[in-house]
């Protein structure tokens, strides 16, 4: 057998193609990796100023619902103190006191 014979040289070929292959396969695997990760980031990135906007938005809400909430409280406070005041007495002139009242009169 010869050491330069073409069974050897085309074994050889073969050997160097499929190794081409493979390392082309690879480089492309490795190339889709680190693609993957920027837009993996890049899509980090966003989703997190994404929060942030909806965060400010939230913090935004809270603070008028705490406003609209110190006034209703106030309002109810003046009601209630509006309420609990006796009857002036300019009110009450014109009528008789509860347990002094009469019954109608008929209109003829």
């Amino acid at each position: 057998m010869q050491i330069n014979s073409e069974y050897v040289v085309k074994n050889h070929r073969r050997q160097l193609f499929l190794g081409g292959f493979l390392l082309m396969l690879s480089l492309m695997c490795v190339a889709m990796t680190v693609l993957f990760l920027f837009v993996s980031n890049s899509a980090n990135q966003r989703v997190e100023e994404i929060r942030q906007q909806y965060r400010t938005i939230s913090e935004r809400r809270e603070a008028r619902v705490a406003e609209l909430t110190n006034q209703l409280v106030t309002l109810q406070n003046k009601l209630d103190d509006i309420s609990n005041h006796p009857v002036s007495t300019r009110a009450n002139k014109g009528k008789p006191a509860e347990g002094d009242s009469s019954p109608p009169q008929p209109k003829r």
